[in-house]
């Protein structure tokens, strides 16, 4: 299911097969499985699959599970309505923030990140804020597995930069990020933490260049987002993720 997305809307047995690494049987034989199953939808016409609207029972199923997303919806929703900005709380997956809730401001919603985007974590405020509350050694063990790919004329791809970066963000209690994966985009974020002190993802909030420097965002929004931040970390005081 992953070779779907990033431009790619429907696709045919042989272009499934070479996404996948698979062979064409072995690639007839999963969509037909997933076919059957429901996940995919296959055009009688074109003969080419997409992914149909039961995949959405996942991000039901995953929300429904998550004592984060209970806890965090409404602090979510205060922040955006205090601040009039985009709100997201993101997960750390590998080398990924994967966005779990994103509460878009009225007067601009980017369409570059929606609930389940994967984005790499070292290029976005809510992954360096995960990453912050990680031992070095762990943070530079993602940043070494991680492909640091140029996003934007700013992306910042040195690892031992990356890694001052974090530790920035280690000491300020908060990660801020400018045009790094969006050019006209600028966010700062918290982590969160669980009842195991250790951070299990990051509230932030985007916005535009337009509208906010560094300093800032620094000044105004950086206590308001941690506050945030903290108050769902206390809330799951009593829970660990593993």
């Amino acid at each position: 299911m992953t070779c779907f997305g990033d431009g790619w809307d429907a696709l045919s047995l042989s272009e499934i097969a070479q996404q996948t690494g698979l062979s064409t049987g072995g690639a007839q034989r999963i969509t037909h499985t997933l076919t059957q199953l429901g996940y995919l939808r296959k055009d009688a016409r074109t003969r080419r699959y997409r992914p149909s609207p039961r995949m959405l029972e996942f991000t039901y199923q995953f929300m429904r599970a998550s004592p984060l997303y209970e806890v965090a919806i409404p602090v979510v929703i205060g922040l955006r309505d205090e601040t009039q900005e985009t709100v997201n709380v993101s997960l750390l997956d590998q080398t990924d923030a994967v966005v779990l809730i994103r509460m878009p401001s009225q007067r601009r919603i980017n369409p570059s990140s929606v609930i389940g985007r994967r984005i790499p974590a070292w290029a976005v405020s809510t992954g360096r804020a995960i990453l912050s509350r990680l031992s070095e050694e762990e943070a530079r063990a993602i940043i070494d597995a991680a492909d640091l790919e140029v996003l934007t004329p700013r992306t910042e791809t040195d690892p031992d930069r990356l890694l001052d970066l974090i530790a920035e963000a280690r000491a300020e209690g908060f990660a801020l990020v400018e045009e790094q994966s969006v050019l006209g985009e600028i966010s700062l974020a918290a982590p969160i933490i669980d009842g195991a002190g250790r951070p299990i993802a990051a509230l932030g909030i985007t916005t535009s260049t337009a509208y906010w420097t560094p300093d800032s965002l620094r000044e105004r929004l950086a206590p308001l987002v941690m506050r945030a931040a903290n108050t769902v970390s206390r809330s799951l005081q009593g829970w660990k993720e593993f």
